[in-house]
């Protein structure tokens, strides 16, 4: 049995899993689903300086050292992929294996910001600055693949804004995260709507004999939207 990890993207919190979280539980697995501060239940510690990928980082991190974890598969979903990366690269040993789950994949010096591309743009047009958050838009709920009425309001009742901070601040890293020693997995999700980017990304990936590559059948929210596939592929690994 394996120990997870299991860290949501921009505007999920640990609420996100909860139906592959259970699935795992169920088949034995020992699984924790923090909620990044200012997301799902720590909202309320948002601040408009405060929280940055520093902060998620040490998040991560705080999980490892309070609960004496080793060994850990490390899941980081979308965004989340630049924490999970960043967190091996500050300290690989706790780790067994680093997933991400159509996710963004770390550069040392450029932030998510610079990472999305044009699609960077979109997000600092919409960012609160005075808050320091980016909210969440309907536009992101149709990229997500949230076609059920009731996962699509579900979704819209937990999502928190993004700490803008963590979308602005440039990744460190000392490595590529296949150079860590850690066995890196890309996940990929073949349900559409398809994200361009995450496309571009699991292609790169797959070229490279360092990473270990494996297709999932459902759309990016897929710890949602098809929890059943998504415990497949993790208890796979």
């Amino acid at each position: 049995m394996s120990t997870f990890i299991l860290v949501a993207g921009s505007f999920h919190g640990g609420w996100s899993w909860r139906r592959t979280a259970r699935l795992l539980r169920a088949r034995g697995h020992e699984v924790y689903a923090p909620s990044l501060t200012g997301m799902g239940e720590r909202a309320h510690l948002t601040t408009p300086d405060g929280i940055g990928l520093a902060t998620h980082v040490d998040d991560v991190l705080a999980v490892v050292d309070a609960e004496e974890l080793t060994d850990v598969v490390l899941v980081g979903h979308s965004y989340a992929g630049v924490v999970v990366g960043s967190v091996v690269d500050r300290r690989p040993e706790p780790f067994r294996r680093v997933v991400y789950l159509d996710a963004l994949v770390p550069e040392d010096g450029r932030s998510v910001i610079d990472l999305l591309g044009p699609a960077g743009g979109y997000f600092l047009d919409r960012a609160d600055e005075e808050a320091g958050v980016i909210p969440l838009d309907e536009e992101s709920l149709d990229r997500w693949g949230l076609v059920r009425p009731a996962d699509r309001d579900w979704v819209r009742r937990r999502a928190s804004p993004q700490p803008l901070a963590t979308f602005t601040d440039a990744a460190a890293m000392s490595r590529a995260v296949e150079a860590s020693g850690v066995p890196v997995t890309y996940v990929y999700c073949t349900v559409k709507p398809r994200v361009d980017l995450f496309t571009a990304i699991a292609e790169r990936t797959k070229a490279d004999p360092a990473w270990d590559h494996v297709a999932l059948a459902g759309p990016h929210d897929c710890m949602i939207t098809h929890p059943v596939e998504t415990a497949d592929v993790l208890a796979a690994l």
